[in-house]
């Protein structure tokens, strides 16, 4: 049992934890589920010494919940009394329920804190970029919330952890696992055979713990920049929606998100691109670029780093419109953007760091095409000047 979970634990139940420290404590069983543990330390808890002097197990429950209860009040005090009647009487499942309900209410009063002032700009109000962000599920059917303040995760022997060794969870019993990344988010992941794969905001990766067989397949859906290890022995395959990639060692970015065109950029190596049906395909050597669409592939010249500039932070629109221009906002603001579907079709070259609000980018787009925006919380209306 980890010893600082129990400190923490201690510090609860006696009334003495921080909000940041039942935050803590309430992420850890949320995200583990580990009923079992929880039960343990409840149990040692009622059976310690300094409860020893109580002289029934009703009473130890009773002497919990008074002191735990008066915490909870403090924090909400317009909590009605008779919640507290609700708890079940059988002395584990009381205490368990009184510890779920107290770190429930207590980050539930953490979330209604006041709210922090409303960003404006000159379009109104405004929004900030995107963050480090993402949900990790597994095939047994938890499912994780990854922290913003981590690089990114790892499969590393028989648990899947974030890059600076931190447990997530154990991979027994477990086969594959699933990340999403939400609209305003980006995560980085090192696969089990060392790839390293970066994926942009409203992406989802499904990939196997431990490779087997004869070849690396993934799956992907949105934006991903993979760094592939080489084996020579078993190829790795990028599927996304109507093709698939396949490589033994290379470094190249696939761009799959629906109701758009798929583009898969190379920067090293060389890889086939396929038609999951048909037979359509593509060999691609450096700095060139294949577009799927219609079940059919255009093979272009390009400098690939244009590609991944968004691996760097960067917005790099190369000669894009700016209906495409919008949609990378979307993504990474996670706004929705209403302009005029006479707009113009020109396209603009811009390179534009990503950390900036929006109301930055949307001033320099305005330049282009002498535009009018107003940011009504996450919606965007657009209108020529």
């Amino acid at each position: 049992m980890d010893q600082e979970v129990k400190q923490l634990f201690d510090k609860y139940v006696s009334g003495a934890a921080s909000i940041e420290e039942t935050r803590q404590l309430y992420d850890y069983f949320e995200t583990t589920g580990n009923s079992e543990e929880l039960d343990g330390l409840i149990e040692h808890y009622l059976q310690s010494e300094e409860k020893g002097n109580a002289e029934t197990v009703e009473q130890q429950v009773d002497g919990v919940t008074a002191g735990a209860w008066t915490h909870i009040k403090a924090n909400l005090p317009e909590i009605p009394e008779a919640k507290r009647k609700m708890l079940p009487l059988k002395w584990i499942a009381a205490a368990a329920a009184l510890l779920v309900i107290g770190m429930t209410i207590t980050f539930m009063n953490m979330d209604h804190t006041p709210d922090a002032p409303q960003l404006t700009s000159i379009y109104g109000s405004d929004v900030l970029p995107g963050s480090n962000k993402a949900t990790l599920t597994l095939s047994n059917g938890k499912r994780y919330a990854l922290k913003n303040n981590k690089e990114g995760l790892q499969v590393q022997g028989d648990a899947i952890s974030y890059q600076d060794g931190e447990a997530i969870a154990s991979t027994d019993a477990v086969t594959q696992a699933t990340i999403s990344v939400p609209n305003g988010g980006v995560y980085t992941l090192k696969l089990a055979d060392g790839t390293r794969v970066q994926l942009n905001s409203g992406s989802v990766l499904t990939y196997p713990i431990q490779f087997k067989g004869t070849e690396r397949l993934v799956k992907l859906s949105g934006e991903g920049y993979f760094e592939v290890s080489h084996d020579a022995t078993k190829p790795f395959k990028v599927q996304s929606r109507g093709q698939v990639v396949t490589v033994l060692g290379t470094h190249f970015n696939v761009q799959a998100y629906d109701n758009e065109p798929i583009e898969t950029a190379l920067l090293e190596g060389k890889v086939l691109v396929q038609a999951t049906s048909g037979s359509g395909s593509a060999i691609l050597s450096p700095n060139q670029l294949t577009r799927f669409t219609n079940g059919k592939f255009q093979l272009k010249n390009v400098n690939a780093q244009d590609y991944i500039g968004w691996t760097k932070n960067l917005f790099v629109f190369n000669n894009l419109s700016l209906g495409q221009i919008f949609k990378h906002l979307e993504r990474w603001y996670d706004v929705e953007i209403d302009y005029p579907a006479n707009i113009t079709d020109e396209q603009f070259m811009m390179e534009i760091p990503k950390n900036r609000k929006l109301s930055e980018i949307l001033e320099a787009i305005s330049v282009l095409d002498k535009l009018n925006f107003k940011i009504q919380g996450r919606r965007i209306t657009v209108a020529k000047q």
